[in-house]
């Protein structure tokens, strides 16, 4: 089974991202010596220079070293400058308008100037980022102690190189400077030294990251337990069915129009003993259509348990549905009858494939194709033209776990041929202009147990980073945060609600209390009470 990547979007619906790698990072640069040297040059200078020296004081960028020096806030007793504070926060913004854009533009939202808005009743876009850049800062500081603890060391010259080479390249073809290009995604303060230290923490703790995925795989034994436990998630089944309609009436018995307040003539509302009428009359056409649904109705075919119709989902996954069953719903919301006839529920074993693949609209795909074949032929010559010409930023163009049904019809035939072999490479050009070149390296399993797979490991992994991250405090002294300003007001408004609870309590029990107290009392004396 392939360990990492499974399951992934196909080429064409792969987002370009600006860098690989979007989790980690501290920056940290020297300037003491420079704030020393101008001290002891005040110092020495006479009155006259030192009205020099306070002209060069006013124009020495005092923020960017603090930005670059200071504590912005504290992790983990670490402190975090504001150059790494600024860099999570733009990973966090970036990654969540590339997953949701579409859906706040549709919801009318104006992502460009997103921070600013409601993320919540509470909190805007920017405490939301802030507050996910902070769980970014914690995992990553966590990870680096485990990392550390472990041993763990990891050469990061080679992909510190390729980030810096991807991130030049989208500065050139924003046509800008490295520098003017890192200020525009992430934050006034960042330069390329001032970032190295975050990014090569970045890739030390990703690094780190996979080896623990690879230690953490779930087995065969657990996957085939959840499943199990878990079968209509990932079973299907195939069935007939047909739709019964209650003929309502669309006009008065009378034939005369209906007419709104306005005197205008509207759609006829049936009464509801005209519907009841309608129904009774449909549930005999379903009665009769039950007997040949299976012959007779429309087939729906590897249907899971989140497509099929709500009204019978549960009848259609039955563990005691047998071939032959048939059933009728009464489907009171919308009119109708549903007649099912079941004809089995089963467990698609389809292998899904790992392919390497080119995805271009600037290069031509059969050409590309040519030049890889006219050359070596090999996967690894094919990995150095999907860096070439690859437009997916996808690392050595791999998808692992492709599904065959994804794509186009011919490229998904190419993909699902049984005779495929590891090393067989086509080229495909789209209607829509989108160039494919896949080159075949092997089967996978199939999506059910890769989802299972996938599903077990994410969760092994986000519960191994909150035991490592639980630790970890976070202290905002400047009050940086607002996040964590609306946080301690809501839990100091739950403590005050619940005191206040205990309060109105209190004045009962307490009268209990001392009536208790006074019994006992009485009764130790022979008194009688009242």
């Amino acid at each position: 089974m392939s360990k990492k990547n499974t399951q992934q979007e196909t080429p064409e619906k792969e987002s370009k991202v600006m860098t690989k790698y979007d989790r980690k990072m501290q920056a940290y640069q020297e300037q003491e010596k420079k704030a020393k040297a101008q001290k002891q040059w005040s110092n020495i200078i006479g009155i006259v220079i030192v009205v020099l020296v306070a002209a060069l004081v006013l124009s020495f960028p005092i923020r960017n070293y603090v930005a670059v020096n200071g504590a912005y806030i504290t992790v983990g007793g670490e402190k975090v400058t504001k150059v790494e504070f600024d860099y999570h926060y733009a990973m966090a913004r970036t990654s969540y308008i590339a997953q949701y854009s579409y859906y706040l533009s549709m919801m009318g939202m104006d992502v460009s100037n997103i921070d600013s808005q409601m993320y919540s009743t509470d909190l805007t876009f920017r405490d939301y980022f802030e507050q996910q850049a902070v769980d970014n800062i914690r995992s990553t500081k966590a990870m680096k102690a485990e990392a550390q603890a472990a041993g763990f060391t990891y050469n990061t010259d080679e992909e510190y190189a390729q980030s810096m080479e991807e991130l030049r390249s989208s500065a050139a073809e924003n046509s800008m400077s490295l520098n003017k290009f890192l200020k525009s995604m992430f934050g006034s303060y960042a330069t390329e030294s001032r970032l190295e230290k975050v990014i090569r923490e970045g890739i030390l703790t990703t690094a780190y990251y996979e080896q623990m995925e690879d230690s953490f795989e779930p087995s065969d034994a657990e996957i085939d337990s959840y499943y199990e436990e878990n079968k209509n998630d990932y079973d299907v089944v195939d069935y007939h069915m047909t739709i019964v309609e209650a003929q309502l009436p669309t006009a008065a018995p009378d034939g005369t129009p209906t007419l709104d307040a306005d005197g205008n003539e509207v759609a006829y509302q049936p009464t509801e003993e005209e519907i009841a009428a309608a129904m009774e009359e449909a549930k005999k056409t379903a009665d009769t259509a039950e007997i040949t649904i299976l012959a007779g109705g429309d087939l729906y075919e590897a249907q899971s348990y989140s497509y099929v119709n709500s009204l019978l989902g549960d009848w259609l996954f039955d563990q005691a549905r047998v071939k032959g069953d048939t059933t009728v719903v009464e489907d009171s919301a919308n009119h109708r009858y549903l007649v099912a006839g079941f004809d089995q529920r089963y467990r698609v074993e389809t292998p899904t494939v790992d392919a390497r693949v080119i995805a271009t609209m600037s290069a031509d795909a059969q050409s590309i194709l040519t030049e890889w074949q006219s050359g070596p032929a090999t996967e690894e010559s094919f990995i150095e033209l999907c860096g070439r010409y690859g437009e997916n930023n996808v690392e050595g163009g791999l998808y692992e776990g492709l599904s065959t049904d994804s794509m186009s019809e011919e490229i998904n035939a190419w993909l699902g041929d049984t005779a495929r072999q590891a090393g067989d490479a086509a080229a495909f050009t789209e209607e829509n202009g989108s160039n494919y070149v896949f080159y075949y390296v092997a089967p996978n399993d199939p999506i059910w147990k890769l989802s299972i797979h996938d599903l077990l490991l994410s969760q092994t992994m986000l519960d191994y980073l909150e035991r490592i991250s639980e630790p970890i405090t976070v202290e905002d002294p400047k009050g940086n945060l607002n996040y964590l300003k609306v946080e301690a007001a809501a839990s100091e408004a739950a403590d005050q609600q619940e005191s206040t609870e205990g309060q109105e309590d209190a004045p009962e029990n307490s009268s209990d209390a001392s009536a208790d107290t006074t019994e006992d009392s009485a009764a130790s004396t022979g008194e009688d009470v009242g």
